[in-house]
């Protein structure tokens, strides 16, 4: 292999393949918090909720489980993955806008839980909502979108 090709890979090539590992990263974890908190309750987060103010906690809680279970499996799938990734960045946004950052939680060391992790899944969210799943995914088998040249699309 030559280095050029090494360091500059034809995006058409890769993409997708990059689409694919950052789907399911996300996906897989999105999934396991939203079974978690399933299989939880949502007593938990509705108490954490309803403490920030929040109207109608309980149906918030469960609106937040949801996202991150159905939008992780989306994710993981690619699966209707422009609008699965927008309502996880929409989730996470609220998550560590409201919920993390107000305390500082940098590292877990604040009382609110570590911030970087939800900051990082909604910047992911909001990749995956901008780019699509590429050609490895559902959407690209169900939808027959047309793939372009850096690897995004469906």
């Amino acid at each position: 292999m030559k280095l050029r090709s090494l360091l500059y890979p034809d995006p058409s090539r890769t993409g997708s393949l990059g689409l694919l590992l950052v789907r399911l990263a996300t996906g897989v974890l999105l999934a396991a918090h939203g079974l978690s908190k399933l299989t939880a309750g949502p007593a938990g987060l509705a108490g954490g909720l309803a403490m920030k103010g929040f109207p109608a906690p309980t149906l918030l809680a469960w609106c937040a489980t949801l996202a991150e279970l159905l939008g992780g499996v989306c994710l993981a799938l690619g699966l209707l993955t422009r609008p699965a990734a927008a309502v996880v960045a929409f989730n996470m946004v609220v998550a560590w806008a409201s919920m993390h950052l107000p305390d500082a939680a940098f590292f877990g060391t604040g009382k609110g839980g570590p911030f970087e992790y939800p900051f990082l899944l909604s910047i992911l969210g909001l990749t995956l909502a901008l780019t699509g799943a590429g050609r490895y995914s559902l959407d690209a088998v169900l939808f027959g979108r047309k793939i372009d040249s850096g690897g995004g699309g469906g």
